[in-house]
């Protein structure tokens, strides 16, 4: 992701860490509710279809989304 330097809003380094990240996370919140605006990288979209495909060739190959957890969970001990 590319990163921007934006000017922060007027007041928030006012705000404590508590607040600040209240604030952040209502504005994550409004730009949630529509959430079929946002932009996918061609890239991306490219790498779920390859994805896709490689599981519809072979579903046996697949993991359940507990199992992929659990080993990011062990990687993490």
């Amino acid at each position: 992701m590319s990163s921007t330097s934006i000017s922060e809003p007027p007041g928030f380094s006012e705000l404590s860490k508590a607040e600040q990240v209240d604030y952040l996370m209502s504005l994550w919140d409004q730009i949630a509710e529509a959430p079929g605006d946002l932009p996918v990288p061609e890239s991306h979209l490219e790498l779920a279809e390859a994805r896709l495909r490689d599981y519809r060739k072979d579903p046996s190959r697949a993991h359940s989304s507990f199992e992929v957890l659990d080993r990011l969970a062990e990687k993490q001990k």
